[in-house]
């Protein structure tokens, strides 16, 4: 094996990678107080199971404007989401 970075001047770095990837993220509405009993909408995200994160979704909007509870789902993808 040849480690062509050396040859071409590139420095290639490695980050942590994780697999930890089951989120919820959940938004409330500031004026919730403790007690109310506020509507819960959950957003599992599209994508055909192979593409696709909850990140790309920001509910702070819609639990401020329609104060709900918002919950919005990260999961596995492709077969490595299906293998357990």
């Amino acid at each position: 094996m040849v480690n062509v970075s050396k040859s071409m001047s590139m420095q290639i770095t490695l980050s942590d990678i994780s697999e930890d990837c089951l989120y919820l993220n959940v938004y409330t509405p500031e004026s919730a107080m403790q007690g109310d009993k506020l509507p819960v909408m959950v957003w599992i995200h599209g994508g055909g199971l192979t593409v696709g994160a909850a990140s790309h979704y920001d509910g702070s909007s819609l639990a401020a404007y329609e104060n709900v509870v918002m919950v919005i789902i990260q999961y596995r993808l492709g077969i490595l989401g299906f293998l357990r």
